[in-house]
């Protein structure tokens, strides 16, 4: 079995394309995460795979749909992997504060599709003390990232090499010794 985690950018950061998923530059790096996705698949040669993704705007939808898509219409070199997704959200409320309703609508369906929902605030190892559950703390998205680097074995991480939640995720997997496949952003 092997276990693949993502982190990226949001749509709003300078190396993106922005809200709109169907801009060129958005469009670019959905393909590139695909074939990277692919590859892994076709190079690991495992019988079950399992991607988590954080249910954030941005990079974690665009790897669910990808991941969900290529689950529901698998290349025929792919055809007999069980893949799996699950939705590591980082507190039950995620998107209380979103402005758009097609990506709480995009939340949503992530909710009803995956495999399995993990509230990581609610796991007593990503419990942050003095903090209520199911409500927004900075804190608990770093949580939310250390829950998916401890169970991957990979991370892809779509990042620019700028401070910000991708960055902590990175060093938090390179603490653990495990292997990262970056996506520079800025570089499509």
């Amino acid at each position: 079995m092997l276990t693949i985690a993502f982190s990226g950018h949001r749509p709003n950061n300078k190396s993106m394309g922005g809200y709109d998923w169907y801009s060129p530059k958005n469009e670019l790096i959905m393909k590139k995460l695909k074939f990277i996705i692919i590859n892994l698949m076709n190079c690991k040669k495992e019988k079950e795979v399992i991607f988590i993704t954080g249910g954030a705007l941005g990079i974690d939808q665009m790897a669910f749909d990808i991941v969900e898509d290529i689950k529901l219409n698998p290349p025929i070199q792919l055809k007999y992997i069980n893949i799996k997704q699950i939705l590591a959200m980082p507190f039950k409320n995620q998107d209380a504060k979103w402005f758009n309703p097609l990506d709480i609508d995009e939340l949503k369906h992530e909710q009803c599709v995956a495999d399995a929902v993990v509230l990581v605030d609610k796991l007593d190892k990503y419990k942050i003390k003095g903090y209520q559950e199911d409500i927004y703390y900075p804190a608990k998205m770093q949580k939310r990232n250390e829950f998916m680097c401890n169970k991957a074995d990979i991370l892809i991480a779509v990042w620019d090499g700028n401070r910000g939640g991708t960055a902590n995720c990175v060093r938090y997997m390179q603490k653990l010794n495990k292997e990262i496949i970056r996506i520079d952003p800025s570089q499509i």
